[in-house]
């Protein structure tokens, strides 16, 4: 009995966590509309990914929705990600992205780093727990804040067939305009979703947030959206994941849809 309200109090707790602490954000990354799960790559495990984006219906000025200096409306974001896995705890990655505005031609937009790894075993803790942590430098002509450093919480509790994944951007500004405007910014992803079968998963993301923690933004200024989306393995054993998002703010895009593909390598679901 007392393992059953442990584990119904820890359920709650995460619930609540995942729920509500997102209010969170300009730290959201339109290059990479996708969710981190607790599971990383095993050692000497290999995986390219192309994450792609456009934005259908955004601003048509900038400075808007997801664009902080072209018009939004129109953009398409490529991102080539190559992820290898260091031990079978621990993985490191890093990104190439380019950037095409409407009437504009593909342009280098900037380069990331990332390490991501998990504390314990799957089941080990009440919530399987994680982290991420990227460095990102973007061109000036896409990104006013040319530098930026962030590390992410990662949650994971599984019921069944039903996974809720949470991860908690926390973004520091080292280069451009925001950078002694804001200790940090915010932003948040979280997933509900269903696995159908071994190559099929469906589920509902919520991304977003509400600015810097010193000063933040309005609610009709702040990005949040709901994005359902589909994880599949297509031919070729090709892990997919697509999807269409909408805007919940006046600041966001108004739609948005994302299709990332992995060429390689196994995190035991069907994430990305």
């Amino acid at each position: 009995m007392t393992d059953f309200r442990t584990r119904k109090y820890y359920i709650a707790l995460f619930l609540l966590f995942a729920m509500f602490l997102p209010a969170p954000a300009k730290a959201l990354d339109p290059y990479e509309f996708q969710i981190y799960g607790y599971a990383t790559q095993w050692k000497g495990g290999f995986n390219p990914q192309l994450l792609n984006s456009f934005v259908p219906y955004g601003r048509k000025e900038g400075e808007g929705g997801t664009s902080s200096t072209f018009a939004s409306q129109g953009m398409i974001r490529t991102a080539i990600e190559l992820e290898y896995g260091l031990t079978n705890k621990i993985e490191v990655a890093s990104y190439l992205n380019f950037a095409r505005p409407a009437g504009e031609n593909f342009q280098f937009a900037g380069v990331k780093a990332r390490m991501r790894g998990r504390f314990a075993e799957a089941g080990v803790l009440p919530v399987d727990l994680g982290w991420k942590v990227e460095i990102k430098q973007w061109q000036r002509s896409i990104n006013d804040d040319t530098l930026q450093l962030e590390f992410t919480p990662i949650l994971q509790k599984d019921f069944g067939r039903i996974s809720i994944i949470a991860n908690f951007a926390f973004e520091k500004i080292l280069r451009g305009e925001s950078s002694r405007e804001q200790l940090f910014e915010v932003g948040y992803l979280t997933e509900i979703s269903y696995q159908k079968n071994s190559r099929l998963r469906f589920g509902i993301l919520f991304m977003g947030g509400p600015g810097g923690v010193k000063n933040m933004d309005p609610l009709r200024e702040q990005q949040h959206y709901v994005m359902p989306v589909v994880h599949f393995i297509a031919p070729g054993e090709v892990r997919s994941s697509v999807g269409i998002g909408f805007g919940q703010t006046n600041g966001s895009d108004h739609i948005l849809l994302k299709a990332n593909f992995g060429f390689g390598g196994r995190r035991g679901l069907i994430w990305d």
